[in-house]
Protein backbone atom coordinates (compact mmCIF):
# COMPACT_ATOMS: atom_id res chain seq x y z
CA UNK A 1 0.00 0.00 0.00
CA UNK A 2 0.97 3.37 -0.65
CA UNK A 3 2.40 5.59 2.30
CA UNK A 4 -0.24 8.91 0.86
CA UNK A 5 -2.94 5.88 1.36
CA UNK A 6 -1.78 4.74 4.92
CA UNK A 7 -2.17 8.86 5.35
CA UNK A 8 -5.35 9.15 4.08
CA UNK A 9 -7.05 6.50 5.70
CA UNK A 10 -5.46 7.95 9.10
CA UNK A 11 -7.06 10.99 9.06
CA UNK A 12 -10.48 9.15 8.19
CA UNK A 13 -10.33 7.04 11.08
CA UNK A 14 -9.25 10.21 13.56
CA UNK A 15 -13.14 11.42 12.75
CA UNK A 16 -11.62 15.01 12.44
CA UNK A 17 -13.57 16.94 10.31
CA UNK A 18 -10.80 19.39 9.58
CA UNK A 19 -7.20 17.88 9.56
CA UNK A 20 -5.95 21.07 7.04
CA UNK A 21 -3.78 21.69 10.46
CA UNK A 22 -1.60 18.82 10.43
CA UNK A 23 0.81 19.20 7.77
CA UNK A 24 1.94 16.58 4.98
CA UNK A 25 5.46 17.04 6.55
CA UNK A 26 4.20 16.03 9.69
CA UNK A 27 1.92 13.14 8.39
CA UNK A 28 5.48 11.70 6.55
CA UNK A 29 7.15 12.12 9.64
CA UNK A 30 4.48 10.30 11.42
CA UNK A 31 3.97 7.69 9.00
CA UNK A 32 7.90 7.26 9.73
CA UNK A 33 8.37 6.78 13.29
CA UNK A 34 5.10 4.30 13.19
CA UNK A 35 7.11 2.24 10.29
CA UNK A 36 10.25 2.54 12.51
CA UNK A 37 8.43 1.01 14.79
CA UNK A 38 6.63 -1.99 13.06
CA UNK A 39 9.80 -2.58 12.17
CA UNK A 40 11.49 -3.52 15.40
CA UNK A 41 8.14 -5.17 16.51
CA UNK A 42 8.78 -8.02 13.37
CA UNK A 43 12.80 -7.90 14.08
CA UNK A 44 12.06 -8.78 17.01
CA UNK A 45 9.58 -11.69 16.24
CA UNK A 46 12.31 -13.22 14.32
CA UNK A 47 10.12 -12.12 10.62
CA UNK A 48 12.73 -12.60 8.15
CA UNK A 49 10.65 -10.83 5.12
CA UNK A 50 13.02 -8.26 5.02
CA UNK A 51 16.12 -9.73 6.11
CA UNK A 52 19.27 -9.62 3.78
CA UNK A 53 21.95 -12.56 3.31
CA UNK A 54 25.86 -12.04 3.36
CA UNK A 55 28.11 -14.38 2.52
CA UNK A 56 31.77 -13.43 3.91
CA UNK A 57 34.90 -15.42 2.92
CA UNK A 58 38.01 -15.87 4.97
CA UNK A 59 40.24 -13.24 3.13
CA UNK A 60 37.97 -10.00 3.80
CA UNK A 61 38.05 -10.65 7.83
CA UNK A 62 41.15 -8.61 9.12
CA UNK A 63 43.34 -10.37 11.98
CA UNK A 64 43.37 -8.42 15.09
CA UNK A 65 47.37 -7.83 16.08
CA UNK A 66 46.70 -7.51 20.04
CA UNK A 67 44.49 -11.23 19.91
CA UNK A 68 44.91 -14.42 19.23
CA UNK A 69 42.41 -16.10 16.33
CA UNK A 70 40.39 -13.06 16.63
CA UNK A 71 39.15 -11.40 13.54
CA UNK A 72 37.26 -7.76 12.50
CA UNK A 73 34.66 -7.07 9.86
CA UNK A 74 32.80 -4.68 9.47
CA UNK A 75 29.56 -4.35 9.73
CA UNK A 76 27.38 -3.42 6.83
CA UNK A 77 26.50 0.07 5.95
CA UNK A 78 22.60 -0.53 6.35
CA UNK A 79 23.21 -3.30 9.46
CA UNK A 80 20.36 -2.99 11.82
CA UNK A 81 20.68 -6.10 13.81
CA UNK A 82 22.25 -9.32 13.47
CA UNK A 83 19.80 -12.16 13.02
CA UNK A 84 22.30 -15.68 12.58
CA UNK A 85 26.12 -16.13 12.00
CA UNK A 86 27.11 -19.49 10.71
CA UNK A 87 30.78 -20.63 9.64
CA UNK A 88 31.45 -23.04 6.40
CA UNK A 89 32.90 -26.34 7.50
CA UNK A 90 36.29 -27.01 5.92
CA UNK A 91 36.96 -29.20 3.00
CA UNK A 92 34.64 -27.26 0.43
CA UNK A 93 31.61 -28.93 2.43
CA UNK A 94 28.48 -26.64 2.16
CA UNK A 95 27.34 -27.42 5.42
CA UNK A 96 27.07 -24.91 8.01
CA UNK A 97 27.28 -24.74 11.66
CA UNK A 98 25.82 -21.82 14.19
CA UNK A 99 28.13 -19.20 16.20
CA UNK A 100 28.18 -18.91 19.58
CA UNK A 101 28.18 -15.43 20.72
CA UNK A 102 30.78 -14.57 23.37
CA UNK A 103 30.08 -12.99 26.76
CA UNK A 104 32.33 -9.97 28.28
CA UNK A 105 34.29 -12.30 30.22
CA UNK A 106 34.69 -15.00 27.19
CA UNK A 107 35.91 -12.38 24.78
CA UNK A 108 39.45 -12.68 24.46
CA UNK A 109 39.92 -16.25 25.64
CA UNK A 110 41.09 -19.39 24.29
CA UNK A 111 38.33 -21.92 23.41
CA UNK A 112 37.41 -24.63 21.52
CA UNK A 113 35.14 -23.69 18.92
CA UNK A 114 34.27 -20.13 16.84
CA UNK A 115 32.17 -17.53 18.63
CA UNK A 116 31.73 -13.51 17.91
CA UNK A 117 30.94 -10.56 19.21
CA UNK A 118 29.10 -7.28 17.54
CA UNK A 119 31.64 -4.17 18.92
CA UNK A 120 30.65 -0.80 18.14
CA UNK A 121 30.07 -1.00 14.06
CA UNK A 122 32.13 -4.29 13.98
CA UNK A 123 31.77 -7.80 13.86
CA UNK A 124 34.53 -9.63 16.18
CA UNK A 125 35.43 -12.96 15.16
CA UNK A 126 36.97 -15.50 16.97
CA UNK A 127 38.44 -19.01 14.77
CA UNK A 128 41.14 -21.21 15.81
CA UNK A 129 40.51 -22.79 12.63
CA UNK A 130 40.29 -20.31 9.91
CA UNK A 131 36.64 -21.59 8.45
CA UNK A 132 36.84 -20.70 4.91
CA UNK A 133 33.68 -18.43 5.15
CA UNK A 134 31.35 -17.02 7.00
CA UNK A 135 27.34 -16.48 6.63
CA UNK A 136 25.12 -13.49 7.99
CA UNK A 137 21.74 -13.16 8.10
CA UNK A 138 20.58 -9.62 9.38
CA UNK A 139 18.08 -6.92 9.23
CA UNK A 140 18.93 -3.89 6.91
CA UNK A 141 17.94 -0.50 8.59
CA UNK A 142 14.32 0.28 8.01
CA UNK A 143 13.56 2.19 4.81
CA UNK A 144 12.86 5.96 4.66
CA UNK A 145 9.12 6.35 3.63
CA UNK A 146 7.96 8.94 1.46
CA UNK A 147 3.93 9.30 0.10
CA UNK A 148 4.72 7.61 -3.32
CA UNK A 149 6.58 5.04 -1.39
CA UNK A 150 4.80 1.43 -1.53
CA UNK A 151 4.66 -0.55 1.46
CA UNK A 152 5.23 -4.02 0.32
CA UNK A 153 4.24 -6.54 3.18
CA UNK A 154 2.02 -9.77 3.50
CA UNK A 155 0.72 -9.20 6.36
CA UNK A 156 -1.92 -6.59 5.84
CA UNK A 157 -2.46 -5.79 9.27
CA UNK A 158 1.15 -3.04 8.78
CA UNK A 159 -1.03 -0.31 7.11
CA UNK A 160 -3.88 -1.00 9.09
CA UNK A 161 -1.88 -0.38 12.36
CA UNK A 162 -0.07 2.58 11.27
CA UNK A 163 -3.07 4.40 10.02
CA UNK A 164 -4.20 3.85 13.29
CA UNK A 165 -0.91 5.23 14.93
CA UNK A 166 -1.00 8.67 12.37
CA UNK A 167 -5.13 9.25 13.57
CA UNK A 168 -3.45 9.07 17.01
CA UNK A 169 -1.18 11.70 16.58
CA UNK A 170 -3.72 13.77 14.63
CA UNK A 171 -6.03 13.65 17.86
CA UNK A 172 -3.54 14.46 20.41
CA UNK A 173 -2.63 17.46 18.37
CA UNK A 174 -6.34 18.39 18.45
CA UNK A 175 -6.28 17.54 22.31
CA UNK A 176 -8.36 14.63 21.62
CA UNK A 177 -9.05 11.57 23.84
CA UNK A 178 -6.90 8.77 22.07
CA UNK A 179 -7.91 5.75 24.72
CA UNK A 180 -10.15 4.17 22.00
CA UNK A 181 -7.41 4.40 19.10
CA UNK A 182 -4.67 3.30 20.84
CA UNK A 183 -6.64 0.44 22.28
CA UNK A 184 -7.24 -0.73 18.49
CA UNK A 185 -3.71 -0.13 17.43
CA UNK A 186 -2.66 -1.95 20.10
CA UNK A 187 -5.20 -5.34 19.49
CA UNK A 188 -3.89 -5.28 15.87
CA UNK A 189 -0.17 -5.38 17.59
CA UNK A 190 -1.00 -7.74 19.29
CA UNK A 191 -2.70 -10.16 16.66
CA UNK A 192 0.27 -9.48 14.16
CA UNK A 193 2.67 -10.50 16.60
CA UNK A 194 0.51 -14.14 17.34
CA UNK A 195 0.67 -14.32 13.61
CA UNK A 196 3.99 -14.71 13.24
CA UNK A 197 4.58 -16.73 15.96
CA UNK A 198 2.75 -19.78 13.60
CA UNK A 199 5.68 -20.58 11.91
CA UNK A 200 5.38 -18.65 8.95
CA UNK A 201 1.69 -19.16 8.74
CA UNK A 202 2.62 -23.24 8.10
CA UNK A 203 -0.22 -25.92 8.78
CA UNK A 204 0.73 -28.46 11.61
CA UNK A 205 2.88 -31.32 11.01
CA UNK A 206 0.94 -34.60 10.41
CA UNK A 207 1.71 -36.86 13.85
CA UNK A 208 2.84 -39.66 11.79
CA UNK A 209 5.80 -37.50 10.57
CA UNK A 210 9.38 -39.47 10.44
CA UNK A 211 11.96 -38.06 12.96
CA UNK A 212 15.00 -36.81 11.22
CA UNK A 213 17.54 -39.44 12.68
CA UNK A 214 16.84 -43.32 12.86
CA UNK A 215 13.93 -43.51 15.23
CA UNK A 216 10.24 -44.93 14.14
CA UNK A 217 7.63 -42.20 14.45
CA UNK A 218 6.96 -39.39 16.52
Amino acid sequence: MLVSAIISNGQTIADVQNTSFYTAAEALNDAQYAWVDLYALLTENNDDYFATELYIPFASVTADSNRVYTYTYALPADFYRLRMLQYQANGGSQTYYPFQKMTTEDYGNTQNGPAYRMIGANLKIYDPVNYPQYYMLYYPVPATLTAATDLSYPNNMVPQIMSYQIAIEIRRKQQLDVALYEARRNELRQTMVHQLSRDDFKVEKPKNEFTQGFAPYI
